[in-house]
């Protein structure tokens, strides 16, 4: 029989030679930003539901009383230190819970959660460097961009949460990186991932869909620390894997990267808003117009409804990504909110903006307003919209200025997208506005430094020390 294209070991070869010095200056400039973000996401929720809950089930008895020992891990926006291994699980359930992190629209995975989850804490215990932290980043992130690009679109469209049954490969990758695996070792922990990657949609709204992301952290640490030991798994392992998860499998685009393809981090989009990336360009249109409402009885020009108790119906045009995501009509928690389209467009009107605030489970169940709203929200899709683009119309109830009004607002590129990207600024306004109540103002200064120094640090256990709250007396 023919020998058959070893696509993973040809990504592990090309991954497991890469210097620091051989990336890009943009590839580490988004990575910095990237690592910045993820922080910020997971110190803000901290303390969310699903945090706690892992807190309590997963930390009695791994604890560790001195914060100084060996080994020992932050977990990020609390006082208590533990094992690198429970860390991982606890910071990357944080990072995901409001699905406010980031995503690239070819798959929609959120690729930074996993990756700086898993390596952050492993750099940490291990005191390794600023530069030896970046590139362990990029491995796990492009990493996972190259599995999910190969499966998509029928893995996602079938019902797996691609970043969960990818997070493996991603952390895998980023450890066997730290870990200087040479290319066989390198294969053999993306072989271990592909046996543990697992993840469903139908858990988008729990207390689970938060679990992936910290679940596959500890997995691809797993992973590599036994291919450090030469435990070795088949040949053409990713390969293998998603024959079994996609019918629409490209086995070039495993490496892609390794044959002179596109970085992957470079496409990278920061989420503006906590939610489903496809509400984001409903909310843009939805906050546009929620400046033209009447304001303490003064009526603002509009073309369209004069107030919200004259809207009559908000019609919604856009990809099919959209209802297939995110098609929750009225969520009761502040999860559900997260993939709830109805939602997204409601606080934005009524709110005027599109916090984390405004994705609670208080408004979640008890806005009347908010509830009155998503009722008259309809949707129609058309495919040959991109997942960042819309037409949203809004139609008043009745006649009484004339006919009735209408005002249709149309979003090209969505606020975040990469056409249209956070700028520096707004992403360090993003991390001061969750991380500041739990860190302090000094502190969370001192952490967007080194984070946009992160190259020139020479043990990111400093870094980590920062993410970390003061016991209360």
């Amino acid at each position: 029989m023919a020998d058959v294209k070893d696509n993973t070991h040809e990504l592990a070869t090309f991954l497991s030679h890469l210097t620091y010095d051989q990336l890009p200056q943009e590839v580490v400039d988004v990575a910095k930003a990237s690592i910045l973000n993820i922080i910020g996401c997971a110190i803000g929720s901290s303390d969310i539901s699903p945090r706690r809950k892992a807190i309590a089930a997963l930390l009695p008895g791994k604890l560790l009383e001195d914060p100084s020992a060996a080994g020992a891990a932050t977990i990020w926006g609390r006082p208590e230190r533990t094992d690198v291994e429970t860390a991982t699980i606890l910071n990357g359930i944080a990072a995901t819970a409001r699905d406010y992190d980031d995503t690239l629209l070819r798959t929609v995975i959120h690729p930074s959660c996993t990756a700086i989850t898993a390596v952050l804490p492993w750099a940490e215990v291990h005191h390794l460097s600023g530069k030896e932290l970046i590139l362990g980043f990029v491995a796990a992130f492009e990493t996972q961009a190259a599995v999910a690009n190969a499966i998509s679109p029928s893995h996602y469209d079938n019902g797996w949460h691609i970043t969960g049954s990818t997070g493996a490969f991603s952390a895998a990758g980023g450890i066997a990186k730290l870990l200087k695996l040479n290319p066989d070792q390198f294969a053999a922990a993306l072989g271990h991932a592909s046996s543990m990657a697992s993840g469903t949609r139908a858990m988008f709204g729990s207390d689970t869909k938060t679990l992936h992301v910290g679940h596959h952290g500890r997995n691809g640490i797993v992973a590599g620390k036994l291919a450090r030991h030469n435990f070795f798994s088949c040949p053409a392992p990713i390969e293998a894997w998603a024959r079994l998860v996609s019918t629409t499998v490209d086995m070039g685009l495993i490496s892609d990267l390794a044959c002179g393809g596109p970085w992957q981090i470079l496409s990278n989009a920061f989420k503006p808003y906590p939610c489903g990336i496809v509400i984001h360009p409903l909310i843009d249109a939805c906050l546009e117009v929620s400046r033209s409402f009447s304001v303490d009885g003064e009526v603002k020009p509009t073309g369209g409804p004069r107030d919200l108790n004259d809207l009559a119906e908000i019609q919604v045009t856009a990809n099919p990504q959209l209802l297939r995501l995110c098609n929750v009509r009225h969520p009761r928690t502040g999860l559900e909110t997260i993939f709830s389209l109805y939602h997204g467009c409601a606080v934005a009107l009524v709110y005027g903006r599109a916090t984390p605030a405004e994705f609670s489970d208080d408004v979640a169940a008890n806005d009347a307003l908010v509830h009155s709203i998503r009722d008259r929200v309809s949707v129609q899709t058309d495919a040959k919209l991109r997942d960042d683009e819309a037409y949203v119309t809004f139609t008043s109830r009745s006649k009484a200025h004339g006919a009735q009004a209408a005002r249709t607002v149309y979003i090209e590129h969505a606020t975040g997208s990469v056409r249209n990207p956070m700028t520096k600024a707004q992403l360090e306004e993003k991390f001061v506005s969750q991380t500041e109540p739990h860190l302090g103002k000094e502190k969370t200064r001192r952490v967007i430094e080194a984070c946009w120094t992160l190259e020139s640090i020479e043990d990111v256990g400093e870094l980590a020390k920062l993410l970390a709250t003061t016991p209360s007396p």
